[in-house]
């Protein structure tokens, strides 16, 4: 369905409820990731790379979970609802360009893909991203150079992410530092698991410094865009004296 030959961020539910101290659901540590994900987000931002968000929408903590262990007689935990600040993205990882889907059962997504938007943002009826149809369809049928994974929490949505893409045979890379747990132990197990896959371990800063660079061919499409766009816009008498040769431009 889609072709995209570079990275895409994949970024697992950055909500105010899991990354904030105050948050309804708060990551261990989750004042660390905030740096990171700021400098990745900014980076693609700038380096125009298609990021796929999802967002927890009115979920239900089930008792077994480990953040509510210690309330197992209690009544469940709800989190991420819509009328409250915690659903909301982290700022730092919403960008201009981005389109939003809502929590239904359809499967239709946009033939143009991302030229007209640089971000998805879907809403998850639970941890697992692949019981959203819409978003198993792109994740499922889309061709992509490498998927990018930061996001919460490592023991659900962030290990679910990983041996689907795998078993979808895509390319997987996670980027440590950008990473949520709610339980250390459990977390930790998490990890275990999925460090024994065939996925390749970055930090933000590694992620800037590989994919910071434009392929030359990319780097020629663009100033071949831009000189196109200088000559359309140039007048009539200029563009005679211009020098420029007929046809130079076309492609």
């Amino acid at each position: 369905m889609l072709t995209i030959p570079g990275p895409v961020i994949l970024d697992l539910n950055t909500q105010r409820d899991l990354l904030t101290a105050e948050g309804a659901a708060a990551a261990f540590q989750c004042e660390k990731l905030h740096d990171p994900l700021k400098k990745l987000f900014s980076f693609s931002q700038k380096m125009q790379f298609p990021v796929v968000s999802t967002r927890l929408h009115h979920q239900v903590m089930p008792m077994n979970t480990p953040m509510n262990s210690h309330a197992a007689n209690g009544p469940a935990r709800i989190i991420c609802q819509p009328t409250t600040p915690g659903y909301q993205k982290m700022p730092s990882t919403t960008l201009r360009r981005r389109q939003e889907w809502p929590l239904d059962c359809r499967t239709d997504l946009p033939v143009e893909g991302f030229r007209h938007f640089q971000q998805f943002i879907f809403d998850l009826p639970n941890l697992n991203l692949f019981e959203c149809p819409r978003l198993d369809r792109l994740l499922s049928e889309s061709t992509v150079g490498v998927f990018i994974i930061v996001g919460a929490p490592i023991e659900y949505t962030v290990r679910t992410a990983v041996l689907g893409l795998l078993a979808r045979r895509h390319k997987v890379a996670v980027v440590s530092d950008c990473l949520g747990m709610w339980d250390p132990y459990e977390g930790d197990m998490a990890l275990r698991q999925i460090e024994s896959k065939n996925i390749e371990w970055l930090t933000a800063a590694q992620v800037v410094e590989r994919y910071g660079v434009i392929p030359r061919a990319r780097t020629t499409r663009l100033l071949r865009a831009k000189s196109r766009a200088t000559h359309s816009n140039m007048p009539a008498a200029a563009k005679k004296n211009s020098g420029v040769p007929r046809g130079a431009f076309r492609v």
